[in-house]
């Protein structure tokens, strides 16, 4: 047998091995020790940002269209075309629903990543000690949108979180960094 999480060979029948075990004791430890909240990040939902980061999708669905108005008859040319602004209404949704359903809160040890949305429940809480160094990121595009990204580069069981869509990145950034640096001192 191989333990369900890291692939590790078991030597008795289980789901996981010892190492993954202890690191899933220690990340519900965490969970269950309450701390003074003292920051929060909530992920922005951008249309101008969507619509920049999606620009291949707008134009396929405006190729299907227009090739649906003039190789089919007008009723359904025009039944292609509103399935296209069906779909393309549906993908805006689903990225409102992921931005709504993305928190990030920092505590005075920890923070805690929490992703709720359309079949993802993901969550993830990092201690200070645990990152090895966090950086800020912007696309084009995220520039023009005022937005970026936070990545915080871990060790031990993660592999590191990335905090995506964040409004004002170089203010909450430097925000995030005091906090993370109060408690290494």
């Amino acid at each position: 047998m191989r333990c369900k999480i890291c692939g590790a060979k078991l030597k008795k029948d289980g789901d996981i091995c010892r190492n993954c075990y202890q690191e899933y004791r220690e990340q519900e430890k965490l969970k269950r020790i309450n701390e003074k909240e003292l920051f929060c990040v909530n992920r922005k939902y951008s249309p101008k940002f969507n619509l920049l980061k999606n620009g291949e999708l707008i134009v396929l669905l405006v190729i299907i269209s227009l090739a649906g108005l003039s190789a089919y008859n007008a009723l359904i040319g025009i039944l292609i075309t509103v399935l296209c602004f069906v779909v393309f209404g549906g993908w805006m949704f689903f990225n409102k629903m992921r931005a709504m359903g993305t928190k990030t809160v920092f505590y005075e040890t920890k923070f805690k990543y929490t992703a709720k949305y359309p079949l993802v429940d993901r969550e993830e809480i990092v201690v200070y000690n645990d990152i090895k160094d966090m950086a800020y990121f912007q696309t084009h595009s995220q520039k023009m949108c005022k937005i970026g990204d936070i990545r915080f580069y871990t060790k031990g069981f993660l592999a590191g979180v990335t905090i995506n869509d964040i409004p004002d990145i170089e203010e909450t950034f430097n925000k995030i960094r005091d906090i993370i640096n109060s408690t290494r001192d």
